[in-house]
């Protein structure tokens, strides 16, 4: 069918953002509405019908929450702007769910998801071949992104085809849960998965993001959910390595040595001779705050620019900061303690959602926990150190994730039939 396999188009298409259509709209976006349309004609055609989905409620609340912050905006239009575009997010989330109808099309927006990864990585990789001999060729003018709070220096900070290295990192610690996910229900061969695994990983090393954390947890729970019963000690210290790791990264997200003359205070370690400033991170995440306690229940509007920071980089340029760096601050200013707790229900939901972290002895809630456990770190862990609440590859896993929960209750209620069945029958003469 036609939408089916625009929807493949669009789970492609969605780690394209360089070159954009027109900023900030991107070829996603364009390959959206056509399969929107196809979608909806399907519908009037009757060759389909609208599927309501219990996490819909989750995403409602947290439109509604964000919605209501209008009324308090300073731009009450360019807040309304803001509220079409959250509106389009969840869109992608439903469309992914309702034209997910089997555990073969899940499979085949993973196998798309994964062709799309590989196609970055081996940009990246290219970028990195290329980057001694030809520092300022078309792969790496294409690839590059600015050192930002990163010292200059003669070394390669890549963005692939995205618009900035972060959004690449949690582009890729997607892809990654989604090659384990493969690779546990051998969707994928060893080899294919080693060589994904490794180009992935590979790729996303020059990011230099804080999100390189969020891949760090992903592999030590995986390591922990597949070992914890026959190898408890190899599962307990995976899982702490990768939680230390996420948590510093978080650390540095916060704290620099590269002293700099917009920093408001120094930090002296006793014992050490070292002096460390509020990285830039800090700074807007402060300024959020203060901004959140202006207007701490309705924001100062949704899409009005968080917050106004000036910074000097280590690169020697000075940056005006506007937005928070931080999901849930940057929420938090714009949206109020009102706003704040629609972002905060719809992560609990998908938690909630993803619970028990066990593999079931069947494996039929691998994709569910694996996509789960995913969105959670790319959306929630990601989120402490920047704001990804608009990322568009976020809300189409959302939606997987939902198509994830109703396909493995239909797969759990087929299977008790059947048992059922057979106990009938075990008792007829």
């Amino acid at each position: 069918m036609l939408h089916k396999r625009l929807l493949l188009v669009l789970v492609f298409s969605l780690a394209f953002m360089k070159p954009a259509v027109r900023y900030p709209v991107v070829a996603a976006d364009i390959v959206f509405l056509a399969a929107a349309g196809a979608w909806a004609a399907a519908l009037l055609r009757g060759g389909t019908r609208f599927r309501w989905s219990s996490g819909y409620w989750a995403v409602a609340i947290y439109l509604a929450c964000a919605m209501l912050s209008v009324a308090a905006s300073s731009d009450p239009g360019q807040s309304a702007f803001k509220v079409g575009t959250m509106i389009y997010l969840a869109l992608l989330a439903v469309l992914v769910d309702n034209l997910t109808d089997t555990a073969n099309d899940l499979r085949n927006i993973v196998y798309a998801w994964l062709a799309a990864t590989a196609v970055v990585a081996l940009i990246a990789v290219a970028a990195l071949v290329s980057f001694p001999v030809a520092p300022d060729g078309p792969i790496m003018r294409y690839a590059r992104f600015h050192f930002g709070t990163l010292p200059p220096g003669s070394y390669p900070r890549l963005a692939s085809t995205f618009f900035n290295a972060n959004m690449l990192c949690n582009y890729l610690t997607v892809s990654i849960g989604l090659i384990l996910v493969g690779a546990h229900l051998q969707w994928l061969s060893k080899r294919a998965c080693a060589v994904l695994l490794a180009l992935t990983g590979l790729a996303a090393l020059p990011t230099i993001s804080p999100g390189l954390g969020g891949i760090a947890l992903t592999v030590g729970i995986w390591i922990w959910l597949l070992r914890r019963d026959d190898a408890p000690r190899l599962a307990t210290g995976a899982a702490a390595c990768g939680v230390a790791a996420a948590a510093m990264f978080v650390l540095a997200m916060a704290v620099t040595p590269l002293l700099h003359p917009t920093a408001p205070f120094l930090i002296r370690i006793p014992g050490i001779d070292l002096v460390l400033a509020p990285a830039g991170r800090f700074l807007t995440w402060t300024a959020a705050l203060r901004e959140f306690a202006l207007n701490p229940v309705l924001g100062h509007g949704i899409g009005i620019e968080a917050v106004e920071v000036r910074y000097l980089s280590p690169s020697g340029v000075h940056q005006k900061l506007t937005d928070a760096h931080n999901m849930f601050l940057n929420i938090a200013a714009q949206a109020g303690l009102v706003g704040l707790a629609g972002l905060m229900f719809l992560i609990a939901q998908v938690f909630r959602g993803t619970l028990p972290l066990r593999f079931d002895p069947t494996g039929a809630n691998v994709v569910r926990l694996g996509i789960g456990l995913s969105f959670l770190n790319a959306f929630a862990y990601h989120g402490l150190g920047g704001s990804f609440e608009d990322a568009r590859h976020l809300w189409v896993l959302l939606g997987m994730f939902f198509a994830a929960r109703r396909l493995e209750s239909g797969v759990r209620a087929a299977m008790a039939g059947h048992a059922g069945s057979r106990r009938v029958g075990d008792r007829r003469p």
